[in-house]
């Protein structure tokens, strides 16, 4: 997979974890879940996909668009999860790398 084709794939998938959480705050309203309680269930977890999100956009933002944490997150007193940055960093690596040696494998 080239640089490209992960950037716009994280990218959709962070549009859909958006989608989720949107929902997943209204399903937590009573009018909503007292009419619809699986809707809740269905989707998971709230603050899971409020973690994921919130990791993900912070290694995206460093490892795409080579901006410093200071610069993305100015506002907030709670420091990410430095070990879940880092893994984010190896696995989107490994997979440009990944698709390099294809690219090369298949070129040469």
């Amino acid at each position: 997979m080239t640089y490209k084709e992960l950037k716009n794939e994280v990218k959709e998938e962070q549009k859909d974890r958006a989608v989720k959480i949107r929902i997943l705050k209204t399903a937590r309203k009573p009018h909503v879940y007292n009419s619809n309680p699986e809707l809740y269930n269905k989707l998971g977890d709230l603050e899971r996909h409020q973690y994921d999100y919130r990791h993900i956009h912070i290694t995206y933002c460093m490892f795409f668009n080579k901006t410093e944490y200071s610069n993305i997150e100015k506002k907030c007193h709670e420091k990410p999860n430095s070990a879940k940055l880092t893994m984010l960093k190896k696995k989107w690596s490994d997979i440009v790398e990944e698709g390099k040696n294809d690219e090369a494998l298949r070129v040469g």
